[in-house]
């Protein structure tokens, strides 16, 4: 495993467990479910939102350390 794929993989966990927290946050904080159907669906959804905004930042963030590294790089040949 290479020190890029290593940086990949803590800041991509690290942020993808920060957009997970922030988007459930959102979602629990904004509804009130009353009954126990409607706790289970809000809760659900949220896991899942979370899930989704995790995936999309690991895309993203992977894509930028991507970048940087190839500055890096270009700048050290």
């Amino acid at each position: 495993m290479t020190k890029l794929q290593i940086t990949k993989i803590v800041v991509s966990t690290v942020v993808g467990f920060g957009a997970s927290k922030i988007a459930q946050s959102i979602c629990l904080n904004n509804t009130q479910p009353d009954n126990l159907p409607d706790k289970v669906m809000v809760h659900s959804a949220a896991i899942v939102v979370g899930m989704m905004a995790s995936e999309l930042t690991r895309k993203y963030t992977n894509a930028k350390i991507d970048e940087i590294a190839e500055w890096v790089n270009s700048r050290n040949s």
